[in-house]
């Protein structure tokens, strides 16, 4: 879905992120957060990884804001086009992460923008972040000797994200997310109203339904077999 070099990238400096937070209330979320929730039993099933992500989502308590302030800080990101989000720049041919005056001077395509995307439980004073309350009771847990959000609450905010997407990409990813997180986790999920809300627009939906069975099941000719799954959710 995205170019391997990108999801390289991310996933390089999600891994950077999360061992310099070690000790702090913080929490893989987002589509990193799927993949670690279902890459294991989607790999079993199609002997291949699970979509990879271009951004980094965390969730980090509102407790530990000013020391995660330094950590981003530390590893050089900065603020971007909204309050909750910081990036990184980097140069594809120097393979080097460049200030933001000298990657004016490069053309767009020579770069890979990384992405960090910040959520609380409460509002932060020191690091811009996107407040979702009810994270305050999200548990975090070791995947992969990584931390991440509980599947319930992961899932709860794709599906709530799901209807805020501008950009076409970010519903497809989306779509694709909630459906593994749905058939591919280790665990049995009860949908809530959001979650169903989220299956009905699956199910209403030809487009994404036939994204996820190219991109996720591997085969386009597996529609009826993506909206048969996501209707017996809901009956």
């Amino acid at each position: 879905m995205y170019d391997p070099l990108e999801t390289d990238i991310s996933y390089e400096y999600l891994i950077k992120l999360k061992d310099k937070a070690t000790g702090l209330r913080f929490g893989i979320i987002g589509g990193w957060g799927v993949f670690f929730h279902v890459n294991e039993e989607y790999k079993r099933a199609f002997g291949r990884d699970y979509l990879k992500s271009r951004d980094i989502d965390v969730f980090i308590g509102s407790n530990d804001e000013e020391k995660f302030d330094k950590v981003i800080a530390d590893m050089e990101f900065k603020p971007s086009s909204y309050n909750f989000r910081y990036e990184l720049i980097y140069d594809r041919t120097e393979k080097v992460i460049i200030p933001l005056e000298k990657a004016k001077k490069k053309h767009i395509f020579d770069l890979i923008y990384v992405f960090l995307d910040v959520f609380s439980d409460k509002k932060t004073k020191t690091v811009g972040s996107w407040v979702f309350p009810h994270l305050s009771k999200a548990k975090i847990e070791n995947i992969s000797n990584c931390p991440v959000l509980d599947i319930n609450a992961l899932l709860d905010l794709k599906a709530t994200s799901f209807f805020e997407r501008e950009k076409l990409d970010k519903e497809l990813k989306d779509a694709c997310d909630i459906y593994a997180l749905l058939f591919y986790s280790a665990y049995k999920i009860k949908p809530n109203i959001v979650i169903k809300k989220a299956i009905e627009k699956l199910v209403s939906r030809l487009d994404l339904q036939e994204y996820i069975a190219e991109n996720v099941l591997g085969d386009s000719l597996k529609v009826g077999l993506v909206k048969n799954r996501l209707s017996g959710i809901n009956s």
